[in-house]
């Protein structure tokens, strides 16, 4: 499962050493763009990708990680995460939860908003507030 850009122009993807900044991105859990690592809290070696583009358009990159596998993916079986850099120059993690990531066209403060997705057929909505991503469009239950 990959990500699905749905805008009309493409973000900037970043190809400087990108496994650099995934790492310092994750604070070293992941050590390349693509593998496997040990996730002790399921006992197993899990696959990754990641995705190392730039959001906002400021030049600094943000990082997306997707985590493969139903013990940390849930019935999704992907877990998606994305970091971001904050004015003090700390990687801060935005979701961490089961789920795919879409980039739509709609922005808010600079950052486009990113519908996640999943088992079912309502996709909740997360949106830029200035510090951070929050939930914009819930799904009811």
């Amino acid at each position: 499962m990959s990500s699905a850009i749905a805008e009309t122009h493409p973000l900037t993807r970043l190809t400087s050493d990108n496994s650099q900044v995934v790492a310092q991105a994750t604070n070293g859990v992941l050590k390349s763009t693509k593998g496997k690592f040990f996730e002790a809290s399921c006992n197993e070696e899990i696959a990754f990708d990641t995705e190392v583009i730039d959001l906002n358009k400021d030049g600094t990159p943000e990082v997306f990680t997707n985590y493969y596998g139903t013990c940390i993916g849930g019935a999704a079986g992907v877990q998606v995460d994305l970091y971001i850099k904050n004015n003090a120059g700390k990687w801060i993690a935005q979701f961490g939860f089961p789920g795919t990531y879409s980039i739509l066209k709609t922005r808010n403060k600079g950052y486009p908003d990113i519908e996640i997705g999943g088992p079912g057929s309502c996709f909740p909505i997360w949106r830029w507030n200035g510090a951070q991503y929050d939930i914009y469009k819930k799904c009811e239950r």
